[in-house]
Formats: structure tokens, sequence, C-alpha cells
């Protein structure tokens, strides 16, 4: 739409007055008065006395409001239908007939008219429906930038966050090394020992956010797909507990699972809803209490598990539970998080499921994997 000044008049606060203009009829001096009654008005005019001629006016000077009568000469209808075709929403037909027959006005309409006016006409009428036409197109404007700017703003969004997540992968990876190495390899006092234990835990978790964050956005789009393999689950549950029981968590953690019990799922999706799944437990766990991972077949069918991870802390509240595997759903600290979610997410890849279950000794996450290759 072209560039408009704006002045003030007596019949409207603020009138377009640069607009360009397309009269399309056969009676030459209908079609004169109206081109000479708008141009006094201020509107750039363009006419044409034919459907034809009016296609090739309009794509040499694409109007914003288009007067169209509907009984020309190849028809008013393939011209409304050109100029939609070809503009779309950017220009504003208005049909100028003779006709008030419903056929021809159902006809109108269908083939993209905006507003329908029977002769005779006056230039005012004109002038007032212009008007309202101009500003609606102004409003579609408007709102089509915005969207565009929205659309660039999440695809900063989205970019920036990958180059973040990028970062903050890379640098947590050398925590992690140095510090696993400082655990395993130095000799210090117990204090700082338990200390690097401690920032082992943590840096974890972090790096398990990170990665949960890009992975949900990645599962979303449908582009992680879960290798599965088989594998022995109490040597993982057993690598969890590890990594979890600092010294500095006063819990004490019971796994039961038969040694030879064999599942099917990605080992690396699933580690990380079991550490999701414990971390929760530990921050839960009441002090000295108890944290459970349970595994058994599901099912019995071959390398499907259920896999279950209880504390004896409080339960979830009733409140929060039919949202709980949600994305952002706010705890009960009152934070925001996506671990939940993650795992639901990792469930559902593999054809599983995970649920809550309030169980008599406390709060249990329970995972189920049909063991799918």
């Amino acid at each position: 739409m072209a560039d408009r000044k704006v002045t003030q008049s007596d019949s409207e606060t603020t009138q377009p007055v640069a607009a360009r203009v397309l009269v399309v009829d056969d009676e030459d001096a209908l079609r004169r008065a109206f081109v000479r009654g708008l141009a006094d008005a201020g509107y750039h005019m363009v006419s044409a006395n034919a459907a034809d001629a009016a296609c090739e006016q309009a794509a040499k000077t694409p109007p914003d409001v288009a007067i169209v009568d509907l009984e020309m000469p190849g028809g008013g209808i393939e011209v409304i239908r050109y100029l939609k075709g070809t503009r779309g929403s950017d220009v504003h037909v208005i049909v100028l007939t003779s006709s008030d027959d419903d056929k021809d006005r159902a006809a109108a309409f269908a083939a993209g008219a905006d507003d329908y006016l029977v002769k005779p006409a006056s230039i005012a009428e004109l002038q007032r429906r212009i008007g309202a036409a101009l500003r609606t197109l102004s409003d579609i404007v408007s709102a089509r930038l915005e969207r565009e700017a929205i659309e660039r703003r999440l695809v900063y969004g989205q970019e920036a966050t990958a180059l973040l997540a990028h970062d903050l992968n890379n640098g947590l990876a050398i925590a992690l090394s140095n510090i696993s190495f400082a655990v395993t390899e130095v000799s210090v006092p117990t204090e700082v020992t338990e200390a690097l234990a401690s920032a082992l835990q943590a840096t974890r978790r972090m790096a398990g956010l990170v990665a949960n964050f890009v992975d949900i956005a990645r599962f979303e789009d449908a582009a992680v797909k879960p290798a599965a393999q088989r594998v022995r689950v109490q040597p993982l549950l057993q690598s969890v507990v590890e990594i979890n029981a600092t010294s500095r968590a006063m819990v004490r953690f019971v796994i039961d699972c038969a040694d030879e019990l064999e599942a099917i799922f990605d080992v690396g999706l699933v580690e990380r809803v079991l550490h999701n799944l414990v971390g929760n437990a530990l921050r839960y766990c009441r002090r000295d209490g108890t944290i459970t991972l349970g595994c058994k077949r599901w099912q019995e069918a071959d390398g499907s598990v259920e896999i279950a991870i209880a504390n004896t802390g409080p339960q979830v509240p009733e409140a929060i539970r039919p949202n709980l595997f949600g994305k952002y759903v706010r705890s009960t600290t009152g934070k925001r998080g996506m671990g939940l979610y993650f795992c639901s997410l990792v469930a559902n890849a593999h054809g599983g499921s995970i649920a809550y279950e309030a169980r008599d000794d406390g709060p249990c996450f329970v995972l189920r994997l049909p063991g799918r290759s």
C-alpha cells in the first residue's frame, strides 16, 4: 500500500488522501465523474472501461482500492478474481452495480469482493467507504508488520538460545572433566573432597538442565529418535546412584533390580531421565530417608521394563498432579522446571509412559518402557 499523507476533514478524523484507486466501469460519463470527484478528494486515480484493460492497468499501477462494475464487458467477476489473485488482502474491492440480485451479490463475494454498493451511488458515499477500506488495510498492514517482527524475534531467540546452549555445554563438559579428575586423582582433606563432590553433582545437574533444554525443542520438532539397544539395567541404576550419592546426600539409596534383568531402550536418554528423577527425589526426600530405585519386567514382554523411583518424602500436592508432566509447571517451591516434561517426552518417544503414584511410604515416579528395538 502506498505511503499516504494525512489531513483533517469534517467527515473523518484522519482521511488518507494519497491512496491509489482504480475505477472500472463501461459507462464513460459515470466513470469520469467518479474519477474527477475522487481525484478532487486527493486520491491517485486510474480507470478502465473493460475487464482486460482493468487487469492491465492493475498490473501497471497496483491499486489499494478498486471500484468494479459487475456488468462491464468481459465480466466484473473476472476483474475481482484477478485483483484478489494478484494482490490478496492488499486490495479492497468495492462492487458497484445496478443489480441487487442475491445471486449476483453471492457471486461477487465468492470471487473475493469486500463491499457491495448498488447504483446510483454518490461521491460522498464512495469517499466514506474508501476511507473505511483504507483504515482496514492500514490495520492489516500494521498487523502483518508486527507478525513479521515477532517472527524475526523468535528466529533470533532460537539462534541465540542454540549458541548459548552450545557454549554452556562446552564449558560444563570441561568443568565436569576437571572436577571428576580432581575427585579421583587428588588427595585432599575430607572437607575439600566433600566440597568437590558437591560441586561435581551441581555441575552434572546444570549440564543435564542444558541438555534437557536443547533436547526438548528437538523432541517437539520430532528431530530426536531413540537409538534403542539391549542393556543390563542394574549397572545403569548403580551408576546413577554413585553419581548422585555424595557424602552431603543424607539419605540411603536402595536398588531393587535383578542382576540379570535386561531391557531395550536408548541408554543415554533413559539415564538422563533417571538422573532427573533421582535429583528430584534428593531434593524432597526427608533427612535420613530412603530413595529406592526399583526395576522389573513389564507385561512379560522381552526387553520391556518398569522402573520406579520412590522416596520417603512428602507427596506431590494434589492441585498440581494433573499437570505434573506439562511444560514449565510450577513446583511446590514456586519454581518452574522442564525436568519432568523432558522425562515424559523421552517416555513417549519410546512408546512408553511415565506416571506419578502416591504410595503409602512416599511419592513414586514410574517409567514404563515397552522394549521396542
